[in-house]
């Protein structure tokens, strides 16, 4: 909201409040000359801050998929192999430590997809393969 709009819509509220007030002022003076509340008819104009709009429901969120753990090395495995486009180029990564990369499988970059985590053993042949993207 600029700052030309922001004055013209305090003004014309400033001006509700006194044309409120008046009303106000103007029902309790007649009920004093009567010496008892009249029985003022509500008003025939519907204003639009008395009308109850229907609240849009929120729209449910699909759970997002919870990353897959890797485990650790067990005995005999010595690392990581770690296969990911990057770029639209498939790269092979071979690493003593995953935890680097569990973010970006958790939350991949736009560009980046993990695409195979599997572990190494002591030759560097893949000895267990532990996620595959589907």
């Amino acid at each position: 909201m600029s700052i030309d709009e922001l004055v013209a819509v305090n003004s014309l509220l400033i001006e509700r409040e006194t044309c409120l007030a008046d009303l106000s002022h103007i029902e309790s003076t007649i009920s004093d000359i009567l010496g008892t509340p009249y029985p003022f008819d509500a008003p025939q104009v519907e204003l639009p801050s008395q009308k109850k709009g229907k609240r849009a429901k929120a729209l449910k969120q699909p759970k997002a998929k919870a990353a897959p753990k890797i485990r650790r090395l067990k005995e005999g495995e010595t690392g990581y192999r770690v296969t990911l486009t990057e770029n639209g180029e498939t790269k092979t990564h071979d690493l003593l430590d995953f935890a680097p990369f569990q973010k970006l499988l958790a939350k991949p970059l736009p560009h980046h997809r993990i695409q195979s985590v599997a572990t190494l053993d002591d030759t560097l042949n893949v000895a267990d393969t532990l996620y595959e993207l589907t």
